[in-house]
């Protein structure tokens, strides 16, 4: 089995479970005391899985490019673009969760405009992770499908 099916499915998870984390963090004041920082270690890894998988998808299409003997189909290409979307969005909910937690969520800290604009931030990066992440899975899936004759 390929390295990235394995990496691609601990992404799949990590990445939606950090997203959860961060909607707790900037929806529910009262956890974030108790998921300050599980949500940036969480969201670390989430990153990191991503990174991960990404580049082992990159090895695992070099190889099926040089093997294949025709053209593989666009499904495949869509899939490495929606990776390349996850990683960032990841990239993007690590960056706005760790200036967070810290700075304008800081449990304990007084309700500032700041802490508004830290909330909608963290939610609509979260949400960005959730929506690439089930985008990137129905891509795979697709491309699955479409290099596997027997399954047409």
């Amino acid at each position: 089995m390929p390295a990235h099916v394995v990496i691609g499915h601990a992404a799949a998870i990590v990445a939606p479970l950090a997203a959860l984390l961060a909607l707790v963090y900037a929806l529910v004041p009262a956890a974030r005391h108790r998921t300050r920082i599980a949500l940036v270690v969480v969201a670390a890894v989430a990153l990191a899985l991503c990174a991960w998988a990404g580049d082992a998808g990159g090895d695992l299409l070099d190889r099926l490019t040089a093997t294949a003997p025709q053209p593989l189909p666009a499904e495949v290409q869509e899939h490495a673009k929606g990776s390349d979307a996850l990683t960032v969005s990841a990239f993007l909910m690590l960056t706005v969760a760790a200036w967070s937690v810290w700075r304008p969520l800081r449990p304990g800290r007084p309700g500032a405009r700041s802490a508004r604009v830290a909330r909608v931030l963290l939610v609509l990066s979260a949400a960005a992770v959730l929506l690439t992440t089930v985008t990137v899975l129905v891509a795979a899936m697709a491309a699955v499908w479409a290099t596997q004759p027997g399954w047409q």
